[in-house]
């Protein structure tokens, strides 16, 4: 079996989190609407006319939210993408006659209506409560993005953000159950395997995410990823620190970014010893010959506006695959259920395949086309992409880099390969 397979498996154990199962023969009646009065259409028809011209109630506020969350390192912006798009699944499942939350548990629903004014009421109150999941999500994930999408929240969508202050949250309202949602996953992530606080490695003044030693309770050890100083052979090319530059001034060089997540990050649809049965076979890579296609497809680039502009649309999974996830929803008038639903199975299967694909980069640890060229050809002059602005020119192939950063961990297997088939 392949990693494609091993993803494929993945995707149908996501599948499974509808499986039909007894509805609890209590439930919650919905509430809090009429606090939104200047939101409330009196008919199903206004209802459906607020949708046509947004289709969702949190799509004003989903670009600016998308374009912070992309800002971390790939990893853990796949991290905060499978929270977040899980967090607000969980929120609306509750609508759901059968729909188990991300951890297959069954939980308390909102009653199904069964009147006219009650479907609408139903309707709204699903609406409401994916917008405020949406936001209480997106805060309490990232506390930078508050000061971005409140105003759009509060002045363009009209909803209050106090109200997910109330103590203790209600759970029959929107902002109840957005905020009783939001914070159970919160606390569920404080043993996720990702040193998101930093204190796996230090009590004070941690470094988020940073690199740790751990022993787990049933004798599994983990220890810091270390660089491989070995000398290199015509098989194996090490990864190695390249500088990074802000182009402002700031130099650092690199760390390899969470190294640890393969073997420590919790997995959302596979299990463990399943996971671990899944290799890929070592690169066959004849760097001499790779390292000059890299050089010309970099040169036939340096000229190519359409080809940077794809290169920079698709260097971001969530830029690219997530916006036309939301066109294709408002295409085919998809339910609050359905596109969160949909979203589940996404940003769930993307992650574990990071998780699969960070297990094997560490373990092969292959150097970046960069090191390769710097080091292989040295000062030997290339003709090849010279910088921004700059075409193609003949430079010292110590100068050369590519057209996007190269990323601060080990090259093979692609992450992008694995998590665009998965």
């Amino acid at each position: 079996m392949t990693m494609l397979t091993s993803i494929k498996a993945h995707l149908a154990l996501l599948l499974l989190l509808s499986h039909d199962h007894c509805v609890d023969a209590q439930c919650t009646v919905p509430t809090g609407l009429d606090t939104l009065d200047t939101l409330r259409p009196g008919t199903l028809a206004q209802v459906e006319a607020m949708r046509a011209n947004v289709p969702f109630l949190w799509l004003p506020y989903a670009f600016p939210f998308i374009n912070e969350i992309i800002k971390p390192e790939t990893p853990v912006h796949f991290r905060i993408g499978q929270i977040h798009g899980s967090t607000v699944y969980n929120a609306v499942a509750r609508y759901h006659l059968t729909a188990l939350d991300i951890w297959g548990r069954n939980m308390f629903r909102i009653c199904q209506p069964t009147t006219a004014q009650e479907e609408l009421d139903y309707k709204l109150h699903e609406v409401i409560t994916a917008a405020y999941t949406f936001y209480y999500s997106g805060i309490s994930i990232m506390d930078t993005v508050e000061d971005i999408i409140k105003p759009i929240f509060s002045e363009q969508v009209g909803l209050n953000p106090d109200l997910l202050m109330l103590d203790p949250p209600d759970q029959s309202t929107p902002w109840g159950i957005a905020k009783m949602v939001a914070d159970d996953m919160t606390e569920s992530l404080k043993a996720d395997g990702w040193n998101a606080d930093g204190k796996l490695t230090a009590k004070h003044n941690p470094l988020p995410f940073s690199d740790f030693s751990l022993v787990g309770a049933n004798g599994a050890s983990y220890e810091p990823y270390d660089i491989d100083t070995t000398p290199r052979t015509k098989d194996h090319w090490p990864w190695a620190p390249l500088m990074d530059s802000d182009g402002m001034g700031h130099f650092s060089k690199q760390q390899h970014v969470t190294p640890f997540i393969g073997f420590t990050g919790r997995l959302y649809g596979m299990n463990r010893s399943h996971y671990e049965s899944f290799t890929s076979p070592p690169p066959q890579y004849d760097y001499e010959a790779e390292t000059k296609v890299v050089l010309e497809r970099t040169r036939k680039m340096a000229s190519n506006d359409t080809q940077k502009a794809l290169l920079e649309y698709f260097d971001s999974k969530y830029t690219s695959i997530l916006p036309l996830q939301i066109d294709y929803s408002i295409g085919a008038k998809d339910s609050e259920f359905e596109f969160w639903y949909a979203d589940m199975v996404l940003v769930n299967t993307m992650y574990d395949a990071v998780l699969l694909v960070w297990k094997e980069k560490v373990r092969h640890n292959a150097a970046r086309p960069t090191t390769i060229v710097h080091e292989l050809l040295g000062d030997k002059l290339v003709d090849t992409y010279a910088g921004p602005l700059m075409q193609a020119q003949f430079i010292p192939a110590t100068e050369w880099q590519p057209f996007i950063r190269a990323m601060p961990h080990a090259e093979y297997p692609s992450a992008s390969a694995c998590i665009c088939t998965a």
